[in-house]
């Protein structure tokens, strides 16, 4: 058999090219304050009840009883409400666990609709 018909070989660690961090954007508090009220704002429509407090680690699935379906919800009123548009490609579980969690999210990964 020619060389040149085997696989190539993995390369090495050595061989790979260099990758430079990616340097995160600075956060504006003024955004993440906004999306956070806008969180706030939308769960207890989602949710159908009135909620005194939203503390920031309260988790969509244990303490409201989110489902997936809900959680879509959520994320389309949110875009509604604050006009914006959320990249949803990315999404993972972790992503959407608590309410700090979804802001954050929403906040590295929205794009206001102009």
């Amino acid at each position: 058999m020619p060389e040149s018909a085997l696989p190539a070989a993995e390369p090495t660690a050595a061989e790979l090219p260099a990758t430079e961090p990616t340097a995160t954007e600075p956060v504006d508090p003024e955004v993440r304050d906004r999306i956070r009220r806008g969180v706030e704002e939308v769960l207890p429509r989602v949710l159908g009840v009135q909620l005194a407090d939203i503390p920031p680690n309260a988790c969509f699935f244990d303490d409201y009883g989110l489902t997936s379906s809900g959680i879509v919800d959520l994320v389309l009123d949110i875009e509604e409400t604050l006009a914006i548009q959320v990249d949803v490609e990315h999404l993972v579980i972790d992503d959407i666990r608590t309410v700090d969690s979804l802001t954050d999210y929403v906040v590295g990964h929205h794009v206001d609709e102009d």
